[in-house]
């Protein structure tokens, strides 16, 4: 997760991650004194376009310090030749001070920064909690099919750089001292039922957000009203690997196989914005897609959410976004691309996929909503009963009990966590 200082003792950061933060921080209080964060920079050019979105953390008074490692737009070359000893020799630093340092697994393995944060507090004789919050296992193939990777790349990937990665995830199972893996499949093929690999969801939302019984009474009146129009949405980053693009093209076909009206609004920002629109221009829906600016984690961007009707996933390679939970506290079922994240999902009641990556199939059952609406409603319940039992604060609990077990009986205080983490293109 990259951050943007902002004054000596400030930073910028994804909103949620800091409400994130925030919360871990005070779950893991009075044990732990103090949160470090280490993490590479945006460039400007990022938090030029991102800034109104972004949340603050203010260092002192919260007590989430922030280290800085490599700029997050480094090369490769750049990388070990300019900044490698300056990101070693921090991380070397700031794990010696830490009691517990939390990092993944690096699936950039010609950067291996957070391995190398596990391999030093392993060195040091550290607590360490690995956490990898998605199955990259089939990205290379998934890629390849979708024609964003050549044979020479998928060849690569498969013969050297993911026998690399599992084999840090098979190490991570057995030396770290808590392992929460975002997937059923992990757990089962890396875990082995030892009892400190742990399957988790990463929710975002907190109680506070689940849709009030008014907002949910509008909604059940809407779905049953054959006049108005299906309300599909996707929010998120506008970015190629998010299969955006794939969600207007079903659409634009769904429109075509059914009279009943539908709208697709799309909230977010990145660069892929104005592909999109122009292929909105040439597919001729400009009438039944709206844009909407990104809105910062909160209050806002729920009540921009809790009257929509249907969330379209259709991304390109695996991905497991938190807005699927943001969406079931919202009564918002889902239809998606039949990913590894979303299949596990299906659980809930509240994902139907489909193929992936048929277009044609997701076109259909756009097109089978817009004429039945009412059909909806029961999945939308199920997500909020399946969100009101998955909220952030449930889930951080959990982190914190199973953190704090590793300590034995609480001391008054402790020193620092130290969570390491480099994001990775797409995540």
């Amino acid at each position: 997760m990259r951050f943007h200082r902002l004054a000596r003792a400030s930073v910028a950061v994804e909103s949620a991650f800091c409400e994130h933060l925030r919360a871990l921080r005070e779950m893991l209080s009075p044990q732990f004194t103090h949160l470090t964060v280490a993490a590479p920079t945006m460039d400007p050019a990022q938090y030029e376009r991102d800034h109104g979105h972004l949340g603050r953390i203010d260092e002192e008074r919260e007590g989430i310090r922030w280290v800085a490692l490599q700029p997050g737009n480094a090369g490769r070359l750049a990388f070990w030749l300019r900044y490698s000893g300056v990101v070693f020799g921090r991380l070397w630093r700031e794990v010696r001070r830490a009691d517990l340092v939390h990092s993944g697994t690096s699936h950039d393995v010609y950067r291996p920064i957070e391995s190398t944060a596990l391999l030093l507090a392993k060195l040091f004789g550290k607590k360490t909690i690995c956490v990898v919050d998605i199955d990259l296992r089939q990205e290379a193939s998934m890629n390849h099919r979708a024609g964003r990777l050549g044979r020479k790349s998928l060849f690569l990937c498969r013969s050297v750089y993911d026998p690399l990665r599992s084999l840090q995830l098979h190490g991570a199972t057995r030396w770290c001292s808590l392992v929460l893996l975002k997937g059923r499949q992990l757990c089962r093929d890396f875990g082995r039922g030892r009892a400190h690999v742990k399957y988790f969801l990463d929710a975002a939302f907190s109680a506070e957000h689940l849709i009030s019984s008014r907002a949910l009474a509008e909604k059940t009146r809407a779905l049953a009203d054959p006049a108005r129009p299906l309300e599909l949405v996707y929010f998120g980053r506008l970015t190629a690997y998010k299969g955006v693009d794939r969600c207007i093209e079903a659409v634009a076909r769904a429109s075509r196989l059914s009279g009943a009206p539908m709208r697709l609004a799309i909230i977010g920002a990145g660069e892929d914005a104005e592909r999109l629109k122009r292929l909105c221009a040439q597919l001729g829906v400009e009438s039944l897609v709206g844009f909407h600016a990104a809105l910062p984690f909160g209050p806002l961007l729920f009540e921009q959410l809790y009257p929509c009707h249907l969330l379209l996933a259709a991304p390109l390679s695996e991905d497991t976004p938190r807005s699927a939970l943001d969406a079931m506290a919202c009564a918002i079922p889902i239809l998606a691309f039949a990913t590894e994240y979303y299949s596990d999902l299906e659980e809930s009641g509240a994902v139907e996929t489909v193929p992936w990556p048929s277009v044609e199939r997701m076109s259909e059952r756009i097109a089978y909503y817009a004429e039945n609406k009412h059909r909806l409603l029961p999945l939308a319940l199920a997500g909020i009963e399946f969100a009101r039992a998955n909220t952030q604060e449930t889930w951080l609990r959990s982190r914190a009990q199973w953190t704090l077990a590793l300590f034995g009986p609480p001391r008054a205080e402790r020193g620092v966590e130290l969570t390491s983490r480099k994001s990775a293109t797409g995540t």
